[in-house]
């Protein structure tokens, strides 16, 4: 668990993280020679006797809160220090909504500096506090005078302390460790050290890990928790990972470790965005802001999608554009400030991230966005419940022609043995659906592919002229992934709306569509080809053999070459299969009696032209049932599996 102090400057922070944890957090040269916070200090807390809470001593001065922020993100409960001689001060305001945009929503107050004033200062400032505090994520928060010099009021301070602490049971941490960089450092003998306090997940020694938006990759070869050696670590602690790979040339604050794919930089995000209540000027559709979440901070430009100004304490969906790529996933925590005068302005949840620059139209934006927090909620849950709803949203919105355990774990920063017990459940309740092993889609999104595949065979089986369609050239058509294409497939065939032939797709209804003009002509084509032998006419003589037209034979000869009853050897040489299958036959005993069939002979033995028997010998070739070599055939390897 983290807990961090924050406040006004010089109001006793770095004091009271002492007296707690014996540990003085302002490490730089410059911290102690001035008495000013200016980076983030960390130090461990037992507190309870068996809780370890790691304090986060963030820096008060204004022109150091954007440090500040970086100290809230992955923060549990938060620590108000205001100092009795000065009272609420700006940064105390500032601060405060900070933490609530933030997300954090436990904490006390602790009113220091209580030995410098008297006690009737001391009473007023409590009445002060509390009513400051009423609407604000700390009403109701216990406020504890305290002295960090006599220790006056400490005990009852570290009651309510400890009573928080145990009160306060975190959701998080359930996800893809991510990390994003507080600080970094050289260590002889060991090579870099990265800092920071993981927002989600667990880490353990010897796991890969990237670094975004940077894209490189290492091996955790050391970790410290709260500066003790630890196999593993993860949200809410304070971390320190060895990792050799990385340079500090390579390392800069803002970036974020996870695991390797899970993370990619990005230029735009999409947020629900809350005003602070104090804001004095609108804030403007395309107006020019700093945007901070977890270490990071770049400048970019707002667009407001529901109003053009948003004064304070509205909320709107907004989309900023960055000036540079970071690493941001929905649902992380932000900050918006004006970069002059710099003040906090705003802040929220994203909603969603993404690395093209390319904004859609407001309107379908919008839509969107209030699709996915009337499925979801405002905010994050990260319980069974809430995973398994944004699992089934990710399926039915953002992958809606299915996905693999691997892109849904991906697209939802969600472990791979979540998302499969997720699915589990989701499918018992009919709310997602297996295309192949490991592989899923929503019912809804199939059911729509299918009448969409459906009403495409039931056209060309009404066509008319149509009896058959290429197998490939239907999938390419209808642009459908492997694993949906093949579930359709087979529910397709199972029901008798195609049936597969090599590399076509019979269509059977459109059979039963022929006219009964057309059953005499049938049975006519079938008796040319009975009576014709090996010597059979070539398809384009005939319609002047039975005064049809092309179009209407070249209908019928797909019928019947649909149905195995005529077989086309080559271009121009169709015979019924029948023949074909005694022809086939003749081959094999030639072969097995003498070993090897002379290709010049063949016409004698099936007593037909030279034109004939190469046809038939070359399909026997083009099935794998005879491997030519020379002017000489031989029975290829295991030819039973190919026999007509």
């Amino acid at each position: 668990m983290m807990m961090a102090t924050a406040g006004h400057v010089d109001h006793g922070k770095t004091k009271l993280v002492r007296l707690l944890t014996g540990c003085n957090t302002d490490r730089l040269k410059e911290e102690q020679e001035r008495g000013l916070t200016i980076e983030l200090g960390f130090a461990p807390c037992w507190i309870g006797g068996n809780l370890c809470v790691g304090v986060v001593d963030v820096p008060g001065h204004e022109k150091f809160v954007r440090t500040m922020v970086a100290g809230i993100s992955g923060i549990d409960l938060a620590i108000l220090v205001i100092a009795a001689d000065d009272g609420i001060m700006p940064q105390t305001i500032e601060h405060l909504e900070i933490m609530s945009l933030m997300g954090v929503r436990k904490g006390i107050v602790a009113l220091t500096k209580i030995d410098l004033v008297d006690r009737s200062l001391i009473e007023q400032r409590l009445a002060e506090i509390q009513a400051f505090l009423k609407g604000t994520i700390l009403e109701g928060a216990p406020v504890c005078p305290i002295s960090s010099e006599t220790f006056e009021g400490f005990d009852t301070f570290y009651e309510h302390l400890v009573s928080c602490a145990n009160a306060h049971v975190s959701t998080r941490g359930r996800g893809i460790f991510r990390m994003p960089i507080a600080q970094f450092f050289s260590r002889p003998g060991f090579g870099t050290v990265v800092t920071g306090i993981p927002v989600d997940g667990s880490i353990s020694v010897g796991a890969q890990v990237e670094l975004v938006p940077a894209g490189l990759t290492g091996r955790v070869r050391g970790i410290q928790r709260f500066l003790r050696d630890a196999g593993e670590g993860g949200c809410g602690q304070c971390l320190a990972l060895n990792i050799p790979e990385f340079s500090k040339q390579q390392l800069s604050r803002g970036q974020v470790l996870c695991l390797p794919g899970y993370l990619h930089p990005v230029r735009q995000v999409h947020a629900r965005l809350t005003a602070i209540s104090r804001l004095e000027k609108p804030l403007q559709n395309a107006e020019l802001i700093k945007f901070h979440t977890g270490t990071s901070e770049t400048g970019g430009k707002l667009y407001l999608l529901e109003e053009k100004t948003l004064s304070g304490g509205q909320q709107s969906f907004a989309t900023l554009i960055l000036d540079s790529p970071i690493a941001a996933a929905p649902y992380d925590r932000f900050i918006l400030r004006r970069p002059s005068p710099a003040m906090t302005v705003a802040g929220g949840i994203l909603l969603g991230a993404e690395e093209t620059t390319r904004r859609l139209p407001r309107k379908e934006q919008v839509q969107s966005l209030s699709a996915q927090q009337a499925f979801l909620g405002e905010k994050p849950a990260w319980d069974a419940q809430w995973n398994a709803r944004h699992i089934e949203y990710f399926l039915l919105r953002h992958r809606p022609e299915g996905a693999s355990l691997r892109e849904i774990s991906v697209g939802t920063l969600l472990p791979l043995d979540t998302v499969r017990q997720v699915l589990q459940r989701l499918t018992a309740d009919g709310l997602a659906s297996a295309l192949e092993t490991e592989c899923f889609i929503h019912p809804r999104n199939y059911r729509s592919f299918y009448d969409t595949a459906r009403l495409r065979i039931l056209q060309a089986s009404d066509s008319g002229h149509m009896l058959s369609l290429r197998r490939e050239e239907l999938r390419q058509e209808l642009n459908f992934p492997a694993p949906l294409w093949n579930r359709l497939f087979q529910e397709l065939e199972s029901l008798e709306l195609i049936r597969p032939q090599g590399h076509k797709v019979v269509l059977p209804a459109a059979a039963q569509t022929m006219d009964q003009a057309e059953g005499p002509l049938l049975i006519r084509l079938l008796e040319i080809y009975a009576r014709t032998g090996f010597r059979s006419p070539r398809p384009d003589e005939l319609p002047g053999m039975l005064d049809a037209s092309p179009e209407k034979i070249d209908r019928l000869l797909e019928y019947l070459f649909n149905e195995g009853k005529l077989i086309s050897v080559s271009k121009n040489v169709v015979l019924s299969a029948q023949l074909l299958r005694q022809a086939q036959a003749r081959v094999l005993a030639i072969i097995q009696e003498r070993g090897v069939l002379n290709s010049a002979d063949f016409k004698y033995e099936i007593d037909s032209s030279r034109k004939y028997a190469l046809a038939i010998l070359d399909w026997l070739d083009a099935r794998h049932i005879t491997l030519r070599i020379g002017n000489d055939r031989k029975l290829a390897p295991d030819y039973q599996k190919h026999l007509l």
